[in-house]
């Protein structure tokens, strides 16, 4: 819906007035906040991928922002019509940014007057760090789990950053959520809320506007039903007790 809440994805390149140029465009489309995604800067080895032979960044899909980027334009030698491999290339080149540093986040947050949240953060060090470079949010993601094999569960990271950040921003928690009791179990640890990735892709795939408008009834309504069943009236009601076990001796 047009009325509808919108937040920029920001892969950070590296060249600071593109980047600029980025944010400029995302306020100017009405946009309400920017993600920094700090856990992609480069690809992870993702075997289906490679099984598959999928890469469309390599034919130019999911460049639009490059490719109508005035600043980017510029950053070619020639038109990308009359030379789009040599774009892509660049692209490529400004999005696996592996030289993003804190004094780059410090640089994202005065080059914008949205609010700014670090996606991918997992250990509560960089929490901290984050805070003190002046963000507005964290999200606690490992990437869907696509990025590193065998990294943390956000599940298990998520208490840790809550406990250095101490309800001073919101700190929001994505990668997994799938069922209602996933989003209990996360607000219970100390999220102020969570993400969902897959649920909505999939329902996108399958049903269209239709079957995303499903997905979202039916999360609402497995919250309400075990928030009800686990004994409480209110999502404010909801903290680490939920998750106690006490056993009998």
């Amino acid at each position: 819906m047009d009325s509808s809440p919108r937040w920029f994805q920001l892969y950070p390149p590296k060249d600071h007035e593109l980047t600029r140029s980025f944010l400029q465009r995302a306020e100017a489309a009405g946009y309400s906040a920017v993600v920094v995604t700090l856990d992609s800067t480069m690809l992870g080895w993702r075997e289906c991928d490679l099984r598959n032979g999928y890469f469309p960044f390599l034919h130019g899909h999911g460049m639009g922002n490059y490719f109508s980027d005035p600043v980017f334009k510029k950053l070619v030698e020639k038109p990308i019509d009359e030379a789009k491999e040599a774009a892509i290339q660049r692209a490529l080149d400004e999005g696996n940014n592996t030289c993003l540093t804190w004094k780059e986040v410090e640089f994202i947050c005065g080059a914008t007057n949205l609010p700014v949240l670090l996606k991918g953060v997992t250990h509560p060090a960089d929490a901290e760090l984050a805070l003190d470079h002046g963000v507005d949010g964290l999200i606690v993601s490992n990437h869907g789990g696509r990025q590193l094999d065998g990294a943390i569960a956000t599940l298990d990271a998520l208490p840790e950053v809550c406990d250095v950040i101490r309800g001073r921003i919101p700190v929001l928690m994505d990668s997994g959520i799938r069922r209602g009791a996933d989003v209990l179990k996360a607000l219970a640890l100390g999220a102020t809320a969570v993400l969902l990735g897959r649920p909505y892709a999939y329902a996108l795939a399958v049903a269209g506007e239709k079957g995303v408008w499903e997905v979202i009834q039916n999360l609402i309504g497995e919250i309400e039903v075990q928030l009800g069943v686990s004994g409480h009236k209110a999502m404010t009601q909801v903290d680490r007790s939920l998750l106690s076990r006490h056993l009998s001796s």
